[in-house]
């Protein structure tokens, strides 16, 4: 068995001895001290971007022999009228955290997929120093970033990057498409970027081993080197638009001199806080500044009252950062409320920093009955009518808590299981935002180390289709807490302290999420002509936080498309169905397809079941389909794919609101149709106006798509009733969504082989052989999956094995062997039930090819 994957010449010369081998891949992929070449690995480096944009790939680079990069020299990228700047491109060095087991929470609660089994070395560090010393036989990636600038001209800039070796120069060629729109900085922003972090004091009431900044970089808090720290800070989070500044406000009152005489008179000193707050406002760092101080019920052991609520207060010891607590009720709290509320509302409106700020009471208020959240709230809300209150909310407490507060801040895994009562909040006017702490796990979105890179760079992407504004995270620093110690890892922190060069080290799971607020902004932009198209490309990419396409291909083309829409250029830029032929139950079907929009496909009626469907004249990769809607539309509808226009499958469903629609699909189909149910106008003609279909050439045809096969009989709840699921086009995602069938294994011990043989219609010579796997939940994968071939239908040789994913975002087993003389396909499943997560087995998409990877133009 052979690899499908081009080995380039560079590569060839580091088999022959003579310099390292270097390609590229996706900032999206993962690249470990023993990967390869992946499936969308190039040998240069082509990037998408806005203005105002950082987007990154990586070089990669691995030889025989040792060897050393001393250094990576980038020219100008130049362009048809400007350039930018070779300063504008910059590296590092990847680094990597060791993980002695993968991600879990609470002992019995997986993360899935992960990128990697551990114990191991993964990557997540990006390294300040230049140069990197490389052991013989050993991958190492070089983290490569370009920032356009806000005044580039748009268009397709190029250059290269020349990575200086001791083995030799090894060069690499970049391209940048950069659009004509423009990101606004982070301080301009309408997206909030919320890191809980112990730069500049405590953040909870655990006040851990003591102040950070002293234990890992040995600096007196407003020392010179302290303040040189904190502007390097606060550059980093410029550069990646953390635009929001946490203010622990009890350790900066009592650093800048307030104190509680013994009769209980408060004296309020903001000295130092307005001294922190200035320079990060004089920086243009932030817009939002977070008032950290508020109420909880500690930990039981620490509270004899649990779950009974303290108030943290100015502490009576003079010079003790760790506040003081009292029970939120009493008399002593009372005092506190009307002494300290006023006195911070009234500096606030002084300064001309209260339409920023924002207030906590509690953090996560539990779900134990005690009152304490709502007391506090009401306490603040009486000293401070206008206060704007904000918590992040996890149980079943929460819809309450988002009713009472001002900024509702649901965990992912408590909006999705239950949106409603946030988007009803949200729909009175109320910001929404999401949280991640230690949850969700499973298969939802988050940035744990073990996750692929682009998970949270995805979650911004529902952020924005679900009109999200904001993200909150613990935490970005809490470096006392030891890797080995974090059952979910990574959640502890996502940069890391640099104290030889006095600032912070920055990680991919960091430049995933500047990625994803980027991508954001764009959807914003667009948003704010055509918010359905908008809010259409958002959720062809992910639907929920644990639904969503992980493949990284797709992931970009639908960002390019994106990025054309929000700077006006055409959103199909590639139309495969335009003057396609184009057939319908009745009306002009070629009207929808003919390029003119003052022209449509308008049926004989609204009522019933019409149809229009076009013939793309070969077998293509389908990313998505548009609809420009009249002013009467089909409220409901479904598109459909078909290899061979006779055997129909359903690829998507539409959002039935009329106007600009986009369906994403991500399958492999030669015709279309739309299939209408009704009309927004009763029993009147809806009108097509135009019929747009994204995607791309396939370098190869799909020999068994839509082909018939024979299989082993899956399991009732799962069926496959029409024997179409394996050779449809069309991806499945999870066992819900009815796009693949299944195999069930009742005991731990039981075991299925299931076989599934398909006609290819006559002989052709057969190289490739791919196998679509489960996308939900690696548990439900086969063991094996081994390809024979047959001319005759009766005497099968075996071709080769697999019992891993290889292939295109490790979702794909790939098996290329010498290209045999083959009508027959057979594709056996192997998996048995070893414990109560591998409870079945789901068979998807089966594809066969001439040779090699068929990939898209």
């Amino acid at each position: 068995m052979t690899s499908a994957a081009f080995v380039p010449v560079a590569q060839a010369r580091e088999a022959a001895g003579v310099k390292p081998g270097v390609w590229t891949e996706t900032a999206y992929n993962s690249v470990f001290k023993d990967s390869g070449r992946s499936p969308e690995a190039r040998d240069d480096i082509r990037l998408d971007t806005a203005k105002n944009d950082y987007e990154a790939a990586q070089i990669v680079v691995r030889g025989l022999a040792a060897f050393t990069v001393n250094k990576v020299d980038f020219t100008a990228l130049t362009g048809p009228s400007d350039a930018i700047a070779a300063s504008e491109l910059s590296y590092n060095p990847v680094g990597y955290e060791y993980l002695n087991h993968n991600s879990v929470f609470g002992g019995n609660q997986f993360v899935v997929p992960t990128t990697r089994q551990a114990p191991g070395d993964f990557p997540d560090r990006l390294l300040n120093e230049t140069s990197i010393a490389v052991p013989a036989g050993q991958t190492q990636s070089l983290w490569v970033r370009v920032h356009v600038p806000a005044t580039a001209d748009g268009g397709v800039y190029r250059g290269q990057a020349t990575v200086r070796t001791t083995n030799g120069d090894l060069h690499v060629p970049i391209t940048v498409n950069a659009r004509n729109v423009v990101i606004p900085p982070a301080n301009q922003s309408e997206f909030t970027n919320v890191m809980w972090t112990n730069f500049l004091g405590l953040t909870s009431y655990d006040p851990g081993k003591g102040d950070t900044v002293k234990l890992f970089y040995g600096h007196d808090r407003y020392s010179p080197q302290w303040w040189q720290l904190i502007d390097n800070w606060a550059d980093t989070m410029k550069r990646y638009r953390q635009n929001n500044l946490q203010l622990p406000l009890l350790n900066l009152l009592t650093d800048g001199g307030s104190k509680v005489d013994a009769a209980g008179n408060y004296s309020f000193n903001f000295s130092r806080f307005d001294e922190v707050v200035q320079r990060f406002l004089d920086k243009g760092v932030v817009n939002r500044l977070e008032g950290f101080t508020g109420a909880g019920p500690q930990n039981a052991e620490h509270n004899s009252q649990w779950p009974r609520y303290l108030v943290e207060v100015t502490p009576k010891a003079t010079g003790r950062q760790v506040p003081d607590y009292v029970w939120w009720d009493t008399p002593e709290a009372e005092n506190w409320y009307k002494q300290f509320y006023p006195a911070l509302r009234e500096h606030l409106a002084d300064k001309g920093w209260k339409d920023m700020f924002w207030m906590h009471v509690g953090d996560e208020p539990g779900a134990g009955g005690d009152p304490g959240w709502f007391g506090v709230a009401s306490k603040l809300r009486q000293y401070w009518p206008d206060v704007k209150i904000g918590d992040a909310i996890v149980n079943q407490l929460a819809p309450s808590v988002a009713k009472a507060e001002d900024i509702v801040i649901p965990n992912l895994h408590t909006y999705t299981a239950n949106p409603a009562p946030y988007d009803a909040e949200k729909a009175k006017g109320k910001p929404l935002w999401f949280y991640n702490c230690n949850i969700p796990v499973g298969n939802h979105l988050n940035r744990f180390i073990d996750q692929p890179e682009w998970s949270q760079r995805q979650t911004m992407w529902l952020a924005y289709g679900r009109g999200a504004t904001g993200y909150l995270h613990w935490a970005y620093g809490n470096w006392q807490y030891a890797m080995d110690d974090q059952d979910v890892k990574g959640d502890g922190y996502i940069v890391r302290p640099d104290k030889a060069h006095n600032t912070i080290e920055a990680s991919p799971r960091y430049e995933s999420l500047r990625d994803g607020m980027e991508d954001w902004e764009v959807l914003n932009k667009l948003g704010k002509t055509n918010p359905g198209l908008a809010h259409d490309l958002a959720t062809s990419v992910v639907q929920r936080s644990d639904k969503y396409s992980p493949d990284v291909s797709y992931m970009q083309r639908i960002r390019a498309i994106a990025l054309d829409a929000a700077a006006g250029k055409p959103v199909v830029a590639n139309d495969l169905a335009r003057l396609k032929p184009a057939t319908a139950s009745s009306g002009n079907a070629a009207k929808a397809v003919d390029g003119n929009g003052s022209t449509a496909w308008q049926p004989a009626s609204g009522s019933g079941t019409n149809w229009m469907q076009v013939d793309l004249g070969r077998q293509v990769q389908v990313d998505g389909v548009r609809l420009r809607w009249g002013s009467t539309y089909a409220n409901k509808y479904r598109v459909l794919v078909s290899a061979n226009g006779t055997k129909w499958a359903e690829a998507g469903l539409g959002t039935g609101d009329g106007g600009d629609d986009f369906i994403g699909l991500n399958a492999k189909a030669k015709h279309i149709r739309i299939e209408a149910t009704g009309s927004s106008g009763g029993t009147a003609p809806y009108q097509l106006l135009d019929l747009q279909v994204a995607g791309n050439q396939l370098h190869q045809q799909n020999l068994a798509a839509g082909m018939p096969y024979e299989r082993t009989d899956p399991s009732s709840r799962f069926p496959d009733a029409a024997k179409t699921e394996a050779t449809d086009g069309v991806i499945g995602d999870d066992w819900g969504d009815g796009k693949s069938f299944g195999y069930e294994l009742l005991n731990v011990g039981d075991s299925v082989q299931p076989v599934v043989t398909i006609d290819l219609g006559r002989p052709q010579a057969v190289g490739t052989v791919r196998v679509h796997a489960y996308e939900e939940y690696p548990d439900y994968r086969p063991d094996k999956i081994t390809v024979a071939t047959s001319a005759d239908g009766v005497h099968f040789a075996d071709r080769g094995e697999a019992t891993a994913v290889n292939g295109a975002s490790n979702v794909w087993y790939d098996l290329s062997f010498t290209p045999a003389e083959a009508r027959w396909v057979r594709v056996t499943f192997d998996k048995k039930r070893t414990n109560d997560r591998n409870t079945g087995m789901f068979v998807d998409e089966i594809e066969a090819y001439g040779a090699g990877y068929p990939g898209t133009s």
